[in-house]
């Protein structure tokens, strides 16, 4: 294997996030890769398998850790395809970067906040100036796209840097899709309902008491659904993301549906991490509050988190999450 990247591209940029230790969210969120409900990467997956040729260069935008590019280089096997995780959270790039750091078809690229303009930086402004003058063969972004604050600047990015017959690969567990069946989850969405739930439990069980008077605090419980909503932000229907895509220069090609088997246990799991979002008015929100909850609270909030979805989802094992697959072109 002797992928060749152009003449003075350099895959690792000498930034301070490459040399950092391995931080824990980091390694914590990696584990997703081995829960049953990230199977819905693997339509996304055959369709570049399908799509990429020899020598081509993917972006995978939003790449966090690695997880798709390390489920696209087994299945490329040994075609000479390069892949670029491009991504804002230096904890996850370098997370990336030491799974990486040793395949020659691999790149790096943080994003990064450019607080006097209140913006994260561009693909475009991310790249260099060699593979900006080749461009790319192919962008992708796997649940990832609903977090898009400056969803038309990110997609004039994409398409100002994308090979004229480039293509792009988009999927989100968290579009709303009218053709969805009745009984599909848009998985974010759960989290509204288990904190309603969790509100419920609090009031009815003694358990929880200690916490009850704060339901009543509309000013407190306010300023939490707000950092609830940075967390989990609200689901916008298929029509807005299309309607965006067809007028930054797209054109759709293919819209899929998958239902996605997901276990309880394994997103429980995975909110867990974020139990602060979740649940953070049990005992208070550090970045509300000023104050870290003890490891009493956090145990409360996990209890209670697990509780609300033993209700929310009638104890069932796994329930059926509604993922959209959408692909498209630059416009010609």
């Amino acid at each position: 294997m002797s992928f060749d990247w152009p003449e003075t591209f350099v895959q690792i940029l000498p930034e301070s996030w490459a040399s950092e230790p391995l931080e824990e969210l980091a390694l914590n969120y990696d584990t997703v890769e081995n829960h049953g409900w990230y199977s819905n990467l693997d339509y996304t997956v055959e369709e570049i398998v399908g799509y990429v040729r020899k020598g081509d260069i993917l972006i995978d935008y939003s790449g966090g850790t690695g997880i798709l590019a390390k489920r696209l280089l087994d299945r490329f096997g040994s075609k000479d395809v390069g892949i670029i995780i491009v991504d804002s959270s230096p904890k996850f790039l370098r997370l990336a970067l030491e799974k990486f750091k040793d395949e020659r078809r691999m790149a790096f690229r943080h994003i990064r906040f450019i607080r006097e303009e209140r913006r994260l930086e561009r693909l475009d402004e991310v790249l260099g100036d060699e593979l900006l003058s080749r461009g790319v063969d192919g962008i992708v972004s796997t649940n990832a796209i609903h977090l898009y604050f400056d969803l038309s600047e990110t997609l004039q990015a994409w398409k100002s840097v994308l090979r004229p017959w480039g293509r792009v690969f988009i999927q989100s567990g968290n579009i709303k899709n009218p053709d969805s069946p009745y009984d599909e989850w848009i998985i974010d969405e759960t989290v509204e309902v288990i904190h309603s739930k969790a509100m419920e439990i609090v009031r009815e069980d003694d358990a929880f008491k200690r916490y009850r008077d704060r339901l009543n605090d509309a000013d407190y419980m306010s300023q939490h659904e707000a950092l609830r909503r940075k967390y989990f932000l609200p689901v916008k229907p298929l029509e807005h993301y299309l309607d965006r895509l067809r007028s930054e220069g797209f054109d759709i090609t293919a819209v899929q549906h998958q239902r996605i088997a997901a276990r309880v246990d394994e997103w429980y799991e995975f909110l867990s991490v974020y139990h602060e979002g979740v649940l953070g008015w049990v005992g208070g929100a550090e970045k509300i509050t000023g104050a870290t909850a003890s490891d009493d609270v956090i145990k409360d909030r996990l209890n209670l988190m697990r509780l609300a979805m033993d209700k929310v989802f009638g104890g069932a094992f796994e329930f059926g999450a509604s993922w959209t697959y959408i692909t498209c072109e630059p416009r010609s």
